[in-house]
């Protein structure tokens, strides 16, 4: 029995040898050969110019571990049996695959993000395959949703996955055997958490480091998504006009957004102390790349925590505090939809859903009866 592994134009062989190790026949490739050093009592046969693995689970897993990228096509079921852990290799068609994945999506102008996504979907597929991608049937793809509905992952995770593989499978490797329409589970409809403007002031007030203030001071003034504010420029920033230029946000669109007046005298501030030259607010690397998205994140999640605020909030929920704020002042919906970026009205909509502009107006009948005081008892 023998696995065959085609790397470019360079091919792995493992056998299964007679005293229960793993032969390993493979060219003198200074990568592979720092690689297969890692395996644990690996051993070099100097007569028959071949590597000797134990053939055990440990030295499997640390072999597939260091050859993931190498392509693996299994010639016999039963090393599946025996090791499990070997779905983790991939053939050369799987590796094909993902390449022309990656292509079409890059040349459909998929952002950074969705293909990082879909990428990651596809991956995750071939791990829990028990066949091999090019044998892949709609029953697979049903097992593979049901084992996610099992993990209990949300319905718009699942129905992102969806999106992912349908994509993969049928238009970018052209499978007519499956259906059109993919059955997805029902997406979940969960409100926004929202700040209360006392809350966002807390959170603001209490951030020291003024880069990060001036970051979610203009997250909050601008609704601005966390991607989109890490690449502002300093070009973008117009005073006279008081707009803020968002340039390829979600979607690859263009969109104008509020300039605060308190948001731009902090950003005057900050950058009297600092030296742009391109991005407003660059990484630690220097001026060349941005601040990333998780250290914003991160920003954000320690002054919750300093203020006490205990409700569910994370960094975009300035920007659904920014949307529900406008709509409780009575800014029209339509006028909040283009602040956003939002192509459908129905994804602005659901800021009348948490706007407490006329719930308060409601008084509860507990307060009217506490008020009025109870009714006569009836003769």
């Amino acid at each position: 029995m023998k696995l065959k592994a085609n790397f470019n134009s360079l091919t792995i062989t493992v056998y299964l040898g007679e005293h229960d190790e793993l032969l390993i026949e493979m060219p003198k490739v200074p990568a592979w050969v720092e690689l297969i050093r890692k395996v644990p009592r690996r051993k070099w046969d100097y007569n028959q110019k071949r590597w000797m693995i134990p053939r055990d689970i440990q030295s499997v897993a640390i072999f597939c571990t260091l050859f993931q990228n190498v392509a693996i096509q299994i010639a016999n079921t039963i090393l599946y049996n025996e090791f499990p852990i070997l779905h983790r290799l991939k053939s050369r068609f799987e590796l094909d695959a993902l390449t022309r994945l990656k292509e079409m999506l890059k040349r459909k102008g998929y952002s950074e993000k969705t293909t990082k996504a879909y990428l990651g979907h596809a991956e995750r597929l071939l791990l829990q395959l028990v066949v091999p991608f090019e044998s892949i049937t709609s029953q697979h793809i049903h097992s593979y949703v049901m084992h996610l509905l099992e993990q209990q992952h949300s319905h718009s995770y699942i129905s992102q996955a969806i999106s992912a593989l349908r994509f993969w499978i049928c238009e970018v490797e052209g499978r007519r055997d499956f259906p059109n329409n993919w059955i997805r589970p029902k997406i979940q409809k969960k409100l926004p958490s929202v700040l209360s403007q006392h809350e966002v002031m807390l959170i603001l007030q209490t951030v020291t480091n003024l880069k990060h203030q001036v970051i979610l001071t203009l997250i909050y003034s601008a609704g601005l998504r966390v991607g989109e504010v890490v690449k502002l420029r300093k070009k973008d920033i117009d005073p006279y006009r008081k707009v803020i230029h968002i340039r390829q946000g979600k979607g690859k669109k263009d969109r104008y957004t509020v300039l605060s007046r308190v948001a731009y005298e902090l950003l005057t501030q900050y950058q009297a102390q600092e030296q742009i030259v391109d991005y407003l607010f660059p990484g630690e690397e220097g001026q060349s790349k941005p601040i990333t998205e998780r250290s914003v994140q991160y920003v954000f999640e320690r002054a919750k925590r300093t203020t006490g605020i205990t409700k569910p909030a994370t960094v975009h929920t300035l920007r659904h505090s920014f949307a529900t704020h406008l709509l409780e002042a009575g800014t029209d919906l339509r006028y909040i939809q283009e602040l956003l970026g939002h192509a459908s009205p129905k994804t602005t909509e659901i800021y009348t859903h948490v706007s407490i502009k006329d719930v308060s107006r409601i008084k509860s009948p507990l307060d009217q009866i506490t008020e009025e005081g109870l009714p006569h008892k009836p003769y």
